[in-house]
């Protein structure tokens, strides 16, 4: 839609002149009503994108806070083991406890299985493609490359349930 310059609209007030969308034996009142509802619609639409938007940034803003309070704790674990290396220098044997991040091994996990998205994206790429170039659906190649895509869904999956570290 163009934007109605301010001569134009003085013009189409004053009835000098009409736009081009006016539909037929549709008054000036009309239009004007019909062109503020279609505004109106596309401001909720973009409302509601923009308090998606907001959701997905406090959703971010919430993963990188458990991960900052992982590696802190991290941090922690470090300085205490090298505290406790050097203060018993002589002595061989210390405790290590293997420390946990669950929302970092969440967030590589899915950083993994979006790479594999990549993956599965070229493979259905190459399958239509080798459907389009006069290939049988069930010919040969079209199986494997239809195996290689279920497969890495699978792996997927498996990633993103944290069974495939």
């Amino acid at each position: 839609m163009k934007q109605m310059t301010l001569i134009e609209m003085d013009g189409f007030l004053k009835g000098k002149c009409i736009p081009r969308d006016l539909k037929v034996n549709e008054t000036n009142a009309e239009y004007l009503v019909r062109k503020f509802g279609e505004l109106e619609s596309k401001l909720e639409t973009a409302l509601r994108e923009c308090r998606s938007a907001g959701i997905t940034i406090d959703n971010l803003e919430a993963k990188c806070a458990a991960l900052a309070a992982e590696n802190a704790g991290l941090k922690a674990v470090e300085s205490n083991l090298v505290r406790n290396i050097i203060n018993d220098l002589g002595d061989t044997e210390f405790q290590y406890e293997k420390v946990k991040t669950p929302a970092t091994y969440a967030f590589l996990a899915e950083v993994r299985a979006q790479c594999l998205n990549a993956f599965i994206q070229h493979h259905s790429a190459e399958l239509d493609a080798h459907i389009k170039n006069s290939g049988e659906q069930f010919d040969e190649k079209s199986v494997r490359i239809r195996d290689i895509i279920v497969s890495a869904r699978l792996f997927r999956e498996q990633i993103r349930k944290g069974a495939a570290i």
